[in-house]
């Protein structure tokens, strides 16, 4: 690559400025956090760093020399590829790359698919704030923990009986039939379980009255 070259391209490397998302699960900036270190700047010790978004969402959208992601790429559709750059888009990229870090469990989130989630923006975009679905790809970067299955059935039976609260939730009917799925065929406790945790999420997602 000659100077000129290198030059062109030097000139034409822009710097991105994420945003910082404060959840509570995230890392308390008193602890080491890749978060908190792609931040940049000294963390506030007393506050989670949860996760770091670089993209153009409106809740959080990415800077360009202190200019919206995307008013920057409107303004210089160089920057942008085909797809960005296209009426549809306006200039708001299709995706939004995060980055976590995690301290305990998250919280439940369901997410609509890409033609529910036009219509909630339609109708809602106070707390829908964009018409995108949410489809999720992640890697761990360093050692992380996650949901994987459930426990054997009699566990959970043993913890039905055992957390008065947790029985409330899943129910009389659905906590019977998962103590009457221990040690039967598997397509059997598959069947009792799906319905105790249809159960508990459904109680768990409820609207609040």
């Amino acid at each position: 690559m000659g100077a000129k070259d290198e030059a062109g391209l030097i000139e034409a490397l822009q710097k991105l400025e994420p945003c910082v998302q404060n959840y509570a699960w995230g890392v308390m900036g008193s602890s080491p956090s890749l978060v908190a270190k792609m931040a940049g700047g000294v963390p506030d010790p007393s506050k989670p760093y949860a996760e770091l978004w670089m993209g153009t969402h409106p809740s959080a959208p990415s800077k360009v020399q202190g200019e919206d992601l995307s008013a920057f790429l409107r303004r210089n559709p160089s920057f942008a590829g085909e797809k960005v750059s296209s009426a549809e888009c306006d200039f708001k990229l299709p995706f939004l790359f995060k980055c976590l870090s995690v301290r305990c469990p998250l919280s439940i989130q369901a997410h609509p698919n890409k033609e529910l989630a036009k219509t909630l923006h339609k109708r809602d975009p106070k707390n829908y704030k964009d018409d995108n679905h949410k489809p999720e790809l992640a890697c761990a970067v360093t050692e992380f923990e996650g949901l994987c299955g459930f426990r054997p059935l009699n566990e959970i039976a043993m913890h039905l009986a055992q957390v008065p609260e947790l029985l409330e939730l899943v129910g009389q009917e659905a906590a019977e039939g998962l103590k009457s799925a221990v040690g039967v065929a598997a397509e059997h406790q598959s069947n009792m379980l799906r319905a105790a945790y249809a159960k508990l999420m459904s109680q768990v997602l409820a609207p609040k009255p």
